[in-house]
This record gives C-alpha cells, sequence and structure tokens, in this order.
C-alpha cells in the first residue's frame, strides 16, 4: 500500500465519520500495547469489531482486514496477526474520504 486509498462515501456519514476515525485512531493505539504483549483476545475483538463496523461506513476493504485480524488470531497465527494490524495501520494512514450527494 503505497498510494492513497480514495473512498467516496454517502454524504449523510460525513457528521458521523469523524467520530468512528478517531475510534480506529484509538485502536490502533491499543494495538501497540496488545502486540507487545501479544494479547490475542484484546487484538481479535478490535478485530471483530472492525470487521462488523467499518462497512458500515462505506469502508469495506477495511472491514475485510478487520476480519483478517480476527481469524489470524483465532489460528492464533502471530505472523498473520503482525501482518494484518500493520495492513489496518496502512490503510489508515493512506485512507482519503470524499462525500458524495
Amino acid at each position: 500500500m503505497s498510494n492513497e486509498i480514495h473512498v467516496t462515501i454517502d454524504k449523510d456519514l460525513e457528521d458521523i465519520m469523524p467520530m468512528f476515525l478517531e475510534n480506529r485512531q484509538k485502536d490502533l493505539n491499543a494495538l501497540k500495547g496488545h502486540l507487545e504483549t501479544m494479547d490475542i483476545e484484546s487484538i481479535q475483538t478490535i478485530g471483530h469489531r472492525l470487521a462488523g463496523n467499518a462497512g458500515s461506513y462505506g469502508l469495506d476493504d477495511l472491514g475485510h482486514i478487520g476480519a483478517a485480524i480476527e481469524e489470524s488470531c483465532i489460528s492464533k497465527d502471530e505472523a498473520g496477526i503482525r501482518e494484518n494490524c500493520q495492513k489496518y495501520s496502512e490503510f489508515m494512514s493512506l485512507l482519503k474520504i470524499s462525500y458524495a450527494d
């Protein structure tokens, strides 16, 4: 992921998107600590929430990353957990949102 990720979502989400994005940043901050201790249960919870919520905000690809995090946790694949958490971080750093009327 080296280029910006442009996503156009419904204008109706414009007022609530900042809080969603702020919560994703909180997730990423929490993940750093969870990865250091390899707290798989907490990482899985974050992945599960992301998988369930992102699509509602028009961010299907982000939801797929959340599902991949959760699946890696279920299978206790530490390399996969780290890789998918990195994808989450990269996605968020590259995300550019615009709103459709």
